[in-house]
This record gives C-alpha cells, sequence and structure tokens, in this order.
C-alpha cells in the first residue's frame, strides 16, 4: 500500500443512493417511473397500477429476494432501480427478523404452540419479536433491514428508495411548536440508513409543480453529500395536456 501525498479530485457528483420520503399520493412513484432503463420494485399492493413504467409488483419477502436474485443473474442491467416502499420493507423486516429469532437457540420456544409446533404470522396469536424485554428484539428486524440493503445497493449505479412519512410536533426557530414530517422508519433503522445514502430529500408539492427539499428545515432530515442537491429543486410538473414531465436531469447532472 503507497499512502497518497497529493489531493485527488472527487470521485463521484451524482448521489449513487438516494432516498425520498412524501405524503401518500403525491406522486413519488409517478415522478420516479420516468427515469429511463429503470426497474421499480413495488412492494405496496396496487401501488403503482396507475403508473406506467418499468414495475414488478413483490407481494412478499421471499419475491423480494428472488427478484434481487434476477437482477444480479441479469448482470444487473438498470441505470436505475426503485425500491417502492421502504417502508413497506421495514415492515417485512419485522415479520423476517422475528422468524429469524425463533431459528436462534435463544428463541426455540417463542411462536410455538404447546406441541412445539410453529406459529407463523398469518395467525392471529403470532407475536413480533419487538414485544420482547427491553427492546431486545428489534436487532433482529434491524439486521433484516441492513442486510437487504446492503444487497440492494450494489445493483444499480442509482438507487431510489421510497419512504412513507409520519407528523410529528418540533419546535421552530421562532419557538412556535410546528408540524413536521419524518420517514416513517423503524426506530434506529432511521438513522442508520440516512446515514448511509448519500442523498435525502423530501417531496412536496406547489400548485401544479413539485420540488425535492434538501433543507433540514424544523431538524427533520434531509440533505445530502452531493454539492448541487441545496435546497428545493424542481423536479416535475403537470403540462396543460395532463401529462407530468420531469426534470431528473437537476438531479443526476451530467
Amino acid at each position: 500500500m503507497e499512502l497518497p501525498t497529493k489531493k485527488r479530485e472527487a470521485k463521484a457528483v451524482n448521489p449513487n443512493t438516494l432516498l425520498i420520503y412524501a405524503p401518500p399520493k403525491v406522486g413519488k412513484t409517478t415522478i420516479a417511473a420516468q427515469l429511463e432503463n429503470s426497474l421499480i420494485l413495488e412492494l405496496e399492493r396496487n401501488g403503482a397500477d396507475f403508473v406506467s413504467g418499468c414495475i414488478l409488483d413483490i407481494e412478499k419477502p421471499s419475491e423480494f429476494e428472488k427478484a434481487l436474485e434476477e437482477i444480479e443473474k441479469a448482470g444487473k442491467p438498470y441505470d436505475y432501480l426503485i425500491i417502492d416502499t421502504l417502508t413497506k420493507l421495514d415492515e417485512w423486516s419485522e415479520i423476517m427478523g422475528t422468524y429469524n429469532y425463533m431459528n436462534k437457540s435463544q428463541g426455540k420456544k417463542f411462536n410455538r404452540d404447546e406441541k412445539g409446533q410453529v406459529i407463523y404470522h398469518t395467525d392471529s396469536r403470532f407475536e413480533s419479536v419487538h414485544e420482547l424485554g427491553n427492546g431486545a428484539g428489534y436487532q433482529h428486524s434491524r439486521n433484516q433491514m441492513m442486510e437487504w440493503y446492503d444487497k440492494i445497493v450494489p445493483l444499480a449505479k442509482h438507487v431510489i428508495f421510497i419512504a412513507h412519512i409520519k407528523d410529528k410536533f418540533v419546535e421552530s426557530k421562532t419557538g412556535d411548536t410546528v408540524e413536521a414530517s419524518e420517514i416513517n422508519l423503524t426506530g434506529k433503522v432511521k438513522s442508520i440508513i440516512t446515514s448511509r445514502v448519500d442523498a435525502v430529500g423530501y417531496l412536496r408539492r406547489k400548485g401544479k409543480q413539485a420540488f425535492l427539499s434538501f433543507d433540514n428545515e424544523y431538524k427533520t432530515i434531509s440533505g445530502g453529500r452531493c454539492k448541487h442537491l441545496q435546497g428545493e429543486i424542481l423536479i416535475s410538473e403537470k403540462l396543460e395536456d395532463g401529462t407530468i414531465k420531469t426534470y431528473w436531469e437537476n438531479i443526476y447532472i451530467k
């Protein structure tokens, strides 16, 4: 190994990983679907039924795992891979994390009936690993979530994670209590993923236009490593004929 003695130029300009979060029905999926040579892995039931694009509907975790394998086998053919939504994947990680715990020695009695038979997640008696005392079970869903993340990221030049929001009340700069939005993810998963991705943007509409905001207003999570992703950036607008024009060139610059 030879230690560097001179500064080098930056290796990247555009985000390899981008997280977009917004309320439902704002147009996240519609906008993402217009990216050329992109694939949307649609995890929300009927979430992309009214969207035209290259879309693969995924109904359960095993199908998601299979889709990742097939993308790898195909030689990673997509420039953009869109996960819609990260929030649904987070929900699935709770189920899979529970099964992972059940397969460990300390969880051999968890979700078993009096005869030792497995109680599956479709059974009303099924208990989440999150029910373990002192929050000890969250590590199992978190580990599953990060295992998926590590599999997803190498599969395309650019990966976009779409997430829902949840509202919270925070104190503004003037001391007033205001309603803000944050990413709807479980516990530490939110902080881990937002620290790993290159940029986090909040999608908001203003009339017929939509903007990705990379500001950190009201202490919500936004921002990133890319110098050109600052403030509010126009991402789409609705034209007179009703079609949606996107401006992804403002995000992925040449």
